[in-house]
């Protein structure tokens, strides 16, 4: 296994000075979630350290639902700063009027930093970082020996203890060769639950894993640990610090020298992918990555949250990520094992009447290897009302039938709500896996249900089964389905997270063919580029522009 990470051998315990309260710039970045942030607010304000200790920088990504003026009205800012570039490591800091009085939530100082643009969570940390840079950070900051000391990213969805800030602060403190601290999470729904603690990356696979895999550094003390408490998730009695290699940026202190150091992130990324990368290089730079188990918060857990437009931030990312950390010759045969997979999830998507998401896949590949980033240009198929679409598809008429595929444990109970919601209208067919629940009780009445196992073989006999009465449309649950349904002319997507909408695709030969097509041309072009791929070189952090003055 190629060595990705160095450690300092002799850690060592901060000066005496380090018992002066510290110097904390905490970056909180918020899109469209007004009520959210201002909790996230509350609980700052209520840190044992002191929110005086904070300075805190807002950074509203050209939020639509008013959270700007909400922020400005409960919390009375010190600050408020526009930022006028599409760019976020090209800054333009302008500010407003400064509001009169101290802010509401007796922080040092709080700044809302306002995006005319939606630069997603990497630029909008990325903005924090360059805001910092220029009002905190000065020559004149560090020879009044007033600049930060750390600088603490913060989620705009979380809850944090009263002793969370204390917690990373302590650990910092314990030893200067500690670069990065990140917290113990539990669910927030489900508060005696801990949903994440030790991450580690595979420099053979480049994935990411609660437990590291066999020959890292770190894999015989965890496997010791974890077996004392009983795993790394679950209702244990976790305290302590581990070293990990990654740790996430719902809650991340960093020692701001080395950010001086290291640089700011990727900005290339704009969401996912890119706090692993700045752990990766903290780690190569020789600095500990260390989790802190009595530093908790409470997140939803991000798989609750991915959606395929979300996944093709995290499948693009990645490839970049080990392009970067790994050796040239490593990475390239990594980045082919990851490609080819890829290429084989697209193929198995397009089959399974979920084009959308095959061609997110093909687009997470296509764009890492032609090096296009930043935002996605195409979210799919905009969402409509349940029954209008049904009303503008024809599909409510007597002698319509619609499948709904059902291959997940929740599907049947879901194909019920789906046919109550729609009300009368088509023929139902019911495609359910053999291991659904329930698959093999009678269906409700007028409703016809086709039973098939994961075999090859049950499949295409239920294809053949379904010939005479071939569906029109098809309704695929949360992008999940691995019935290769032939016929139909529309794939009807429902998220459950909001069941009264749906996405519509259109399915049939002529858009799998063309898909095929764009598939080996996006095949040929990244084989080429992982055989011939070579560090980037990107800055993740220019020199800080004349611009602005706080």
């Amino acid at each position: 296994m190629t060595a990705v990470l160095n450690r300092p051998s002799t850690p060592s315990v901060e000066p005496a000075g380090g018992a002066n309260p510290p110097r904390v710039a905490a970056i909180i970045v918020t899109w469209n979630r007004r009520e959210l942030v201002s909790a996230v607010l509350e609980a700052l304000s209520r840190q044992s350290i002191g929110p005086g200790v904070l300075d805190l920088v807002i950074v509203d990504n050209q939020s639509t639902d008013g959270t700007l003026e909400d922020l400005i009205s409960r919390w009375a800012p010190d600050r408020i700063v526009d930022n006028r570039t599409s760019h976020a490591h090209e800054p333009c800091f302008r500010p407003r009027e400064t509001p009169s009085g101290p802010n509401r939530g007796g922080f040092r100082s709080l700044t809302l930093v306002r995006n005319t643009d939606n630069l997603g969570g990497c630029g909008g940390f990325n903005t924090g970082f360059e805001f910092i840079a220029h009002a905190f950070d000065t020559q004149a900051d560090r020879e009044a020996g007033v600049a930060p000391d750390y600088v603490w990213l913060v989620d705009d969805d979380i809850d944090l203890e009263s002793d969370t800030l204390e917690r990373l602060v302590e650990t910092m403190r314990s030893d200067r060769s500690i670069g990065l601290v990140g917290s113990r999470t539990k669910d927030y729904h489900n508060r005696e639950e801990t949903i994440e603690t030790t991450i580690y990356f595979d420099p053979d696979t480049g994935f990411m894993a609660d437990h590291p895999a066999p020959g890292h550094r770190l894999r015989a003390p965890h496997d010791g640990w974890a077996a004392s408490v009983g795993g790394p998730k679950g209702r244990h009695a976790f305290n302590g610090v581990r070293d990990v290699d990654i740790v996430s940026a719902c809650s991340m202190l960093a020692r701001w020298s080395a950010v001086r150091e290291i640089g700011f992130w990727d900005y290339r990324y704009f969401i996912y992918c890119d706090d692993a990368d700045w752990c990766l290089r903290f780690a190569r730079a020789g600095y500990r990555i260390v989790c802190d188990l009595d530093a908790v918060i409470y997140h939803t857990p991000w798989h609750h949250k991915l959606t395929p437009a979300r996944l093709y931030y995290a499948q693009r990312n990645i490839l970049w990520v080990i392009q970067k950390v790994l050796e040239p010759d490593h990475s390239r045969r990594v980045l082919e094992l990851r490609v080819r997979s890829l290429m084989r999830d697209a193929l198995r998507a397009s089959i399974h009447r979920r084009l959308f998401h095959a061609e997110i896949i093909r687009r997470s590949v296509d764009d890492a290897a032609s090096g296009k980033w930043g935002r996605l240009d195409d979210q799919g198929p905009k969402p409509e009302p349940l029954s209008s679409a049904f009303d503008r598809l024809g599909l409510r008429e007597s002698n319509v039938k619609v499948a709904v595929l059902c291959s997940s444990p929740e599907a049947l109970a879901w194909s019920q709500e789906l046919q109550r919601l729609v009300g009368s209208g088509p023929q139902w067919i019911e495609i359910v896996r053999n291991d659904v629940p329930g698959h093999d009780q009678t269906p409700p009445v007028g409703v016809e249900r086709v039973v098939y196992s994961t075999r090859r073989r049950s499949k295409w006999r239920r294809q053949l089964s379904l010939m005479l009465r071939s569906p029109r449309a098809a309704v695929i649950f949360d992008q999940t389905n691995d019935f290769p349904l032939l016929w139909g002319l529309h794939n009807l997507h429902v998220d459950r997270k909001n069941p009264t909408a749906v996405q519509v695709e259109e399915d049939g030969l002529a858009p799998r063919i063309e898909f095929l097509r764009r598939w080996i041309q996006t095949r040929i072009r990244a084989m080429r580029w992982c055989r011939r791929a070579l560090p980037p070189v990107h800055p993740s952090r220019p020199m800080p522009s004349e611009t602005f003055h706080a």
